[in-house]
């Protein structure tokens, strides 16, 4: 058996990531939130009773009234917004145009003024010229689809004083491929790409001089759609489905797999998520 510390972690990153990319042609989240109406309706999704889910994350988070908050892939505010209420300001790093507009529209009906963004993947934000730390807080949720992770988390660390969090999903596989594991072969001809399971990130942290915390949860999630049709397009443009026959497995699936209330069609998600995070120590931004 393989000693792990003799493992290069971001290699095995680089490589999982190449795996996906390479099999997944809708693994760029910028490109993927091209879509303004997508954009809209996941803004829906994260504003529903309050912010609930993006609440129940802050909570499981260190802040204080006088914290300044770096929020990297911040989408369309699911957690920079209720956390603007909470703390003394908060930069949004977003690149997708989709989802920078929905915070922007989110900024201005709540007359939001310690807010600003920054339209930039994390790989490509230089943190000297693009930003202003330290701050004190550093989340990334759900956000670290990053070509090089060693970098991308030297980053997060330079630039706080205080605490990181990072946000990541625990199953073996991605949750959209974990939702159609049952037809993924028939889509596509082969079996989904392994996930970058947080393992990666905790074990690439501890050789970085890094000690994480790790902690794992289960959450059920259901969507909803007010029509069988609009479901079969809303999946087949994530699976990024474009021959007949896979629309035809799909749509199939989609018959046997989801629930029919009252007008309105449910598809029910169930997945496993790591909170990572570490203190800074009182090392202080270089």
């Amino acid at each position: 058996m393989q000693d792990i510390s003799t493992i290069d972690w971001n290699e095995v990153w680089k490589e999982r990531e190449k795996e996906k990319r390479a099999q997944d042609e809708c693994a760029s989240c910028a490109a993927r939130w091209s879509d303004p109406a997508r954009c809209r309706k996941f803004d829906q999704m994260v504003k529903e009773d309050n912010w609930k889910d993006a609440r129940e994350r802050i909570s499981a988070m260190k802040t204080a009234p006088d914290f300044r908050v770096l929020d990297i892939g911040a989408g369309p505010g699911t957690l920079a917004i209720p956390l603007s209420s909470m703390v003394r300001q908060v930069t949004a790093v977003e690149p997708s145009s989709g989802m920078l507009e929905c915070l922007h529209n989110n900024i201005k009906d709540r007359d939001i003024n310690n807010i600003t963004t920054l339209q930039k993947t994390w790989e490509d934000v230089d943190i000297h010229q693009d930003l202003d730390p330290p701050y004190d807080l550093v989340v990334a949720s759900y956000s670290l689809g990053v070509p090089d992770l060693r970098d991308a988390l030297e980053k997060m660390a330079a630039v706080s004083r205080k605490y990181v969090y990072i946000f990541w999903f625990a199953d073996l596989v991605s949750p959209r491929h974990k939702q159609y594991l049952e037809i993924w072969e028939e889509l596509f001809g082969e079996q989904p790409a392994s996930n970058r399971t947080p393992n990666i990130i905790f074990n690439l942290l501890y050789q970085m001089g890094i000690s994480a915390n790790v902690e794992i949860s289960r959450t059920d999630r259901t969507i909803q759609f007010s029509s069988f049709e609009e479901a079969l397009d809303d999946q087949r443009e994530v699976l990024h489905l474009k021959e007949e026959t896979q629309i035809a497995v799909l749509k199939k699936y989609l018959r046997k797999t989801m629930q029919y209330e009252n007008g309105q069609y449910f598809m029910k998600m169930q997945s496993s998520q790591a909170k990572i995070w570490w203190e800074k120590e009182g090392r202080t931004y270089v």
